[in-house]
């Protein structure tokens, strides 16, 4: 299911449409050469919008009831986003975790839970084990089960983000010239669909977990945070918008250095979730 490396755009058929409210474009306040794609206020971000066709409409999957996922850390967006499209779809979620006592979990996960998602907690689960559990599981019965790549890296999901991107957010963007456009990376989908939707942009792309693979990574220019993975940016070095402190946040500092060198450059920043 990952995308090949320089494979053609999936082609989603004409009559898919992101069954979501659209992306609020908005500018940033204060600086008149930034526009933030606030996908914080859609419950799930991002990747609700990417894991739509795939689950939902894709005619190759409509035998899948469960779609599996093992690679979520605590805070990631992918196990809120799963959870809400399956309970959509009337498909489970069903997501290997490693196991937290409820007083502890990550409010992303309590909002999996409400979304349905169906848990599955693995004791010391590192992330090899988990993934490892997702692929045995599917295995069982591999008919109506489906594992979801890490960050629901899929040809669906890339050509997904590029129609929302296309039609959605790029026709408000003020200007499209000498753009400069910013996100986090991890698994690169996220980042290759801004690629591909602004060709004559250069990308940047702060890492905050996982490296990238050059594939992953595509042509952004690559940031590494000095947080560990799992560490809250500190409130003073966080954006002056609701952002994920343990992720999207990271590349303020980033974005700041940048907009010093640069200050009427056009930018946007895409901010998947708070």
């Amino acid at each position: 299911m990952h995308t090949a490396v320089n494979a053609p755009l999936f082609s989603l058929p004409d009559t898919w449409s992101d069954p979501n409210p659209a992306p609020v474009v908005e500018a940033l306040q204060g600086d008149a050469y930034t526009t933030v794609v606030r996908d914080d206020l859609l419950p799930g971000g991002t990747k609700r919008r990417a894991l739509d066709y795939l689950i939902g409409h894709h005619p190759d999957y409509r035998a899948i009831d469960e779609w599996v996922y093992g690679s979520a850390p605590a805070h990631g967006y992918a196990q809120v986003a799963l959870s809400l499209v399956c309970r959509h779809y009337n498909k489970r979620a069903v997501l290997f975790m490693a196991e937290r006592a409820d007083a502890t979990r990550h409010p992303l996960q309590h909002a999996g839970l409400l979304a349905g998602g169906d848990y599955r907690w693995v004791p010391n689960g590192m992330l090899s084990v988990t993934e490892k559990r997702a692929r045995d599981y599917v295995a069982q019965s591999p008919e109506t089960r489906v594992v979801v790549p890490m960050g629901g890296n899929t040809p669906e999901a890339l050509a997904c983000l590029v129609r929302v991107m296309t039609t959605a957010v790029a026709p408000h963007l003020p200007t499209r010239t000498g753009l400069h456009v910013w996100s986090v990376i991890s698994s690169g989908t996220l980042s290759r669909a801004l690629q591909l939707t602004f060709p004559e942009a250069t990308v940047h792309g702060v890492i905050v977990g996982h490296t990238p693979t050059p594939a992953q990574a595509g042509r952004a220019h690559l940031y590494t945070s000095p947080y560990a993975f799992r560490t809250r940016i500190p409130t003073h070095e966080a954006p002056p918008y609701p952002s994920a402190a343990e992720y999207d946040a990271k590349l303020w500092p980033f974005f700041c250095a940048w907009r010093t060198a640069h200050p009427t450059t056009p930018a946007v920043i895409w901010n998947v979730g708070a």
